[in-house]
């Protein structure tokens, strides 16, 4: 569970020790009360109950914390809050001015926010806070809280963060400071203190420090007894400001909740079951129940997690009396007109049993005849809504997005992923406009690191690329996907004041050249091929371990300055690709009335389409005309694998040994040719990966594991041919284009035909370049883990992979100093990146800040995206969870879900019935890749991973961009999918859809 600390810390009286602030040694199933003369005297020296906290001078939120202050609060107000003590937020400051060096305090640090020398200072400051003991009076009074509670606490203690800037009306920084869970014993207790301290000086928490205006902060500490959690999650009272609408209405109040410890939800690491509950009675207006088949619970080691029976997974975290109490709760929380409030809570005692199995875990609730106990829910924190910080180069108006990048890199990223992403992206985009003739604003900010994750500042691109003529909002992101109609205007409105009188002044020098550039893009994407490859030769044949450091210094920049050419390259046919398929809309907005579409003569596909949009007909009419690119280097992984799948049918042993899951690389097939054809795919395509933009993860080279597990799914089917499922995008072109010749002019069809042919050629150019971008990234990485055995060599104690935690400049500076001590800045940026990634996926797209809550999905047996690639087919659902989904369950003819569809994942295409992402837009490397294939795809489809559960049977749409969810007792025969299996695997799992709670 990670918290935030924020607030600013006044000075007081400093003769008054630090406390722990704690009440009487109670049963942990019961409210906390106020009977401190019970704990042992050596406990009492620094403790006071925590119901005291706030409740005056000496226990204020500018001694204790904002949360500790509010816990208080909620105990004298008769709220349910487990037993807690608190440590006084003065220890921290003791500790920092006694242990830290000069300038090394928060204050300092703050004002160095964002500067090298910060960086460095936090994160020697944090590796001092972990190493140094706590004072030995402190530590004997854990030792007797400890004592004195154990028997009553068999899930342990939960150790908090309560900075004194926590949880106010005017900032938050939910996710920025550290929570540690079942902490049991003195040591453990002594551990968790300083984590939850030494979280404090990580990069992003000191930034929002800076951004809110904080000077200066302290910590406090919470402790409080662990309630056996049955069911937790998290509940919001009411939608924040700017997220109300049709996902969630001002009238309701929104629950997230899952089996066992909360901590999972808010981290965002689960999918949980969303509910939206009326104001008024708590009555269920929508439910998506996730499948929990895993839950975190407090074992005999700590944290672990259990299976969930088969049959609790599927059914409700939150039954009906926990939830009537958590909105009698909720109203409670906002009467006097407060709110809204960000409420965690855990529901203990609803039925008992439900997540040990076979006594897996210490502490679980056996299982017991008779009726479940009566729920209680118990309330853990409650803080006001409010979102962080704006993220860098952004304020209140500008608007955010993911949708197409988050393809390319989803997720968070590595230091060093992110360092050289920005570099590259930033010099890219600029040099692409700058080609245009546009104006880029000094100090625009275009992509910025949000939670670690990659996003583009939609307000500042739209403000540039308005200059050009044609250029709007809905035409790109018509492509790109990730904004609502709303949202589009708001862009429009944003740039409508653009002046495009520098363009026109410039056109006739910029408009020249840029033809003749477009012109010779082939030559030079030719010449720049023959230089990559020298590049890429010479790296190979290079013994790197021989080279002194500063030399592979120099090797990591020229490696990396190579990654800036071929990005701005990819931009420059990315570009061109851009500008033919916009004038091939152009042209098709002429004809469009006298055409009528090949897969549906009978015109049951008007042009305006189910969104009532003619250009959503038309974009989609251009994006078939164009299908069927030979030669097209994202479709040539899935091809191949086809065709090593086609040699493996053929040799039974190696069928058997794959299927037995037998098999880690091709030494592990017998000799013959599947073995020969899967050595010669990776030799191929060994650069490769799924998320292959993160320098951290492995390539197929290294770890063919994910090519061994979409192999194995292949053969589960009738063979396919790849030959086939490329001939059916060509054959569909073919037709729509003989449609038009009926309608059209033949001046009109001659400049159809030229258009189409451009607009392939120019996505085979870009297509051909983002291959080189990965192969490039493959050699940067190569590098990087020379670098890597170079850093472990001189700090022994560091984890392999460290040097993914550095930023480029870092490691260029250490490099050519001959000075690589950065194992402190290595272990700060870790603990980061850790913190990252356990948060929840901000929204695709967001106004401002980051909302912090993420959105239900939509209700409903209909979901709407934006149409990718045509075909109509019916199939079960297999949604991929983040992070390493099991690619060899995916049976053939089952439906791919998916956040984002990565390039690594395109072999598994030709197995699936069709493609389902939620963000991406038609213009999307996958989304052409679909197209190559031949497979209907829906994309940019908000919360489908949590509407959908795999199992689900559905029909999916890809002319329309419509996903239907289907009742299972419909016996409609499903159309035969593209790859020419029956429609729709029948595997195990289905399940009905989850019905609102009654």
């Amino acid at each position: 569970m990670i918290e935030a600390a924020r607030a600013s810390q006044a000075p007081d009286q400093a003769a008054e020790p630090c406390y722990f602030l704690g009440n009487d040694v109670a049963d942990p199933t019961r409210i906390a009360r106020a009977e401190s003369a019970t704990d042992p005297p050596s406990v009492r020296e620094w403790l006071k109950p925590l119901e005291s906290a706030g409740q005056r001078r000496g226990t204020s939120a500018k001694r204790v914390g904002g949360k500790a202050a509010s816990l208080g609060r909620l105990l004298r107000d008769g709220f349910p809050v487990p037993r807690g003590w608190v440590l006084d937020a003065r220890c921290f400051t003791e500790l920092v001015d006694r242990q830290l060096p000069r300038g090394h305090d928060l204050a300092t640090l703050i004002r160095l926010s964002g500067t090298k020398v910060g960086v460095d200072r936090a994160a020697r400051a944090r590796d001092r806070i972990l190493s140094e003991p706590l004072p030995e009076t402190l530590s004997t009074a854990l030792r007797a809280l400890w004592q004195a509670v154990a028997p009553e606490a068999p899930w342990g203690l939960a150790v908090r963060s309560s900075a004194t800037c926590e949880d106010s009306d005017e900032t938050s920084m939910a996710g920025l400071a550290t929570s540690v869970l079942g902490v049991r014993g003195d040591a453990e207790l002594d551990a968790a203190i300083r984590q939850v301290w030494a979280s404090a000086f990580l990069p992003r928490a000191l930034a929002y420090l800076a951004h809110a205006g904080v000077r200066d902060v302290a910590m406090g500490v919470v402790l409080q007894v662990m309630v056996r959690a049955e069911a937790a999650g998290v509940l919001f009272t009411a939608p924040p400001p700017g997220l109300e609408g049709e996902h969630w209405r001002a009238g309701e109040r929104l629950v997230n909740a899952t089996l066992g410890l909360g901590a999972p939800v808010v981290d965002g690491a689960v999918a949980a079951d969303t509910l939206r509950i009326a104001r008024g009675g708590g009555k269920v207006v929508a439910s998506a129940v996730a499948q929990k088949r895993r839950a975190l619970v407090v074992g005999a080691a700590g944290l672990e997690e259990v299976a969930v029976p088969a049959a609790r997974a599927d059914r409700p975290a939150l039954g009906e009396a926990a939830l009537q109490q958590l909105a009698e709760l909720a109203e409670r929380l906002e009467q006097g007109g407060k709110g809204p409030f960000d409420v965690e809570f855990a529901v203990e005692g609803e039925d008992p049993g439900r997540l040990a199995e076979d006594g897996a875990s210490e502490g679980a609730p056996a299982a017991s005849e008779g009726a479940p106990a009566e729920p209680r829910v118990w309330l853990l924190q409650v803080r006001p809504v409010s979102g962080g910080g704006f993220p860098e180069g952004g304020g209140a108006d500008t608007i955010w997005s993911r949708a197409n990048v988050g393809e390319a890199l989803p997720g968070a990223a590595t230091p060093l992923t992110w360092s050289v992403a920005r570099a590259f992206s930033d010099r890219g985009f600029r040099e692409a406009f700058a080609a245009l003739g546009c104006r880029v604003p000094r100090g625009a900010r275009l992509v910025a690191n949000v939670h670690g994750r990659f996003y583009l500042n939609l307000t500042a691109f739209m403000q540039i690329a308005a200059q050009v003529p044609g250029l709007s909002p809905r035409a790109l992101l018509g492509m790109s996907g990730g904004a609502s109609d709303q949202l589009i205007a708001r862009l429009a409105e944003q740039s409508a004041g653009v002046s495009r009188r520098r363009f026109y002044a410039r056109l006739p020098l910029t408009g020249p050249r840029l033809l003749l550039r477009q012109a010779r893009l082939e030559r030079e994407v030719a010449a720049y091929e023959g230089e990559a490859l020298w590049a890429q030769r010479a790296l190979s044949e290079l013994d790197m371990t021989l080279l002194p450091d500063d030399a592979i210094g120099t090797t990591l920049r020229s490696v990396f300055l190579l990654l800036e050419r071929t990005g701005t390259l990819m931009l420059h046919c990315a570009s061109a690709s851009l500008a033919s398929h916009l004038a091939l809309c152009k042209a098709l907005e002429r004809v469009a009335g006298r055409r009528a579409s090949a897969r549906s003569a009978s015109g049951e596909a008007p042009l305006d389409g189910p969104a009532g949009r003619a250009e959503t007909n038309v974009e989609h009419l251009a994006q078939v005309l164009a299908g069927g690119v030979r030669e097209l280097d994202s479709a040539g992984p899935g091809i191949e694998l086809a065709r090593v799948a086609e040699l493996v049918m053929l040799d039974r042993a190696s069928r058997e040994r794959l299927l037995a899951g037998e098999v880690r690389g091709p030494r592990d097939l017998p000799e013959g040719p599947a073995r020969d054809a899967l050595a010669r795919f990776l030799e191929a395509y060994g650069d490769r990966a799924v998320r292959e933009a993160e320098l951290a993860t492995p390539r197929w080279r290294e770890d063919p594991a994910p090519v061994i597990a979409m192999l194995t799914a292949s053969l589960r089917g009738a063979p396919g041919d790849p030959e086939r499922a490329l001939a059916r995008a060509r054959a569909l072109a073919d037709r729509e284009m003989a449609m038009l010749e009926t309608r059209v002019s033949r001046v009109e069809l001659a400049l159809l035909r030229t258009l189409v042919g451009r607009a392939q050629r120019y996505v085979r150019l870009r297509e051909r370049m983002r291959t080189w971008v990965t192969r490039v990234l493959g050699m940067l990485r190569k590098v990087a883990l020379d670098i890597d055995r170079r850093l472990l060599r001189i700090e022994p104690s560091l984890l392999p992979g460290s040097v993914f935690f550095c930023t480029y400049e870092e490691l260029v500076t250490a490099l050519s100093s001959g000075r690589a001590d950065v194992g402190h800045v290595v272990r700060l940026r870790r603990a980061e990146h850790l913190r990252d990634a356990a948060r929840p996926d901000p929204p695709a797209t967001f106004i401002g800040r980051p909302p912090p809550v993420v959105l239900p999905p939509a209700s409903g047996v209909r979901l709407l995206g934006l149409p990718a690639s045509p075909g109509v087919v019916e199939g079960r659902a297999r949604v991929l969870e983040p992070g390493a989904p099991s690619l060899d369950a995916v049976a053939p003819g089952e439906v791919l879900v998916a956040r984002t569809t990565d390039i690594g994942l395109s072999p598994l295409f030709l197995v699936a019935a069709a493609v389902v992402t939620e963000l991406g837009g038609p213009m999307s490397h996958a989304s052409i890749v679909a197209r190559e294939y031949g497979i209907p795809a829906v994309v940019n489809v908000p919360g489908v991973t949590l509407a959908i559960k795999t199992g689900d049977r559905l029909r999916v749409d890809g002319d329309r961009g419509v996903v239907e969810r289907l009742n299972e007792r419909d016996e409609r025969a499903a159309p035969p999918s593209p790859n020419g299996a029956a429609g729709g695997a029948q595997g195990d799992g289905a399940a009905p859809l989850a019905a609102p709670l009654e």
